[in-house]
């Protein structure tokens, strides 16, 4: 085999393997939306949602809501509005302050949990 036949054929197979690598990365749940959004200031929401970059595996995804002390809040989930969205109602009306979501989402095209975390401040 030739000088350039081998760098052609490696040439080839870095290719492939990089849009193997890519494909699977984009697999991972990301979070996309989210509202109230992050660090936003806001009226005491009724409904918490987030919106991922893909399908999830709702068993396994859900978040949690915790306000400035890092102490639990209530929530209650409930159905979001399509196979990408978790949602969930505070148990009660939340009191003004810093409250942070702490999210893990597991993706149905790969199975890999991915997790993160972001406040926002009711007044």
């Amino acid at each position: 085999m030739s000088r350039a036949h081998q760098s052609k054929v490696l040439l080839l197979t870095l290719c492939i393997v990089g849009l193997v690598w890519a494909t699977h990365a984009q697999a991972h749940a990301r979070l996309v939306t989210a509202d109230p959004a992050p660090n936003a200031t806001v009226a005491a929401p009724t409904l918490i949602r987030l919106q991922f970059s893909t399908t999830l595996a709702k068993k396994f995804s859900t978040f949690k809501l915790t306000d400035t002390d890092g102490n639990p809040v209530g929530i209650v989930m409930s159905d979001g509005s399509d196979t990408r969205t978790l949602a969930a109602k505070p148990a009660a009306t939340l009191a003004p302050g810093l409250y942070t979501v702490s999210w893990t989402a597991v993706s149905t095209d790969d199975g890999h949990k991915t997790s993160g975390a972001y406040s926002f401040t009711v007044q």
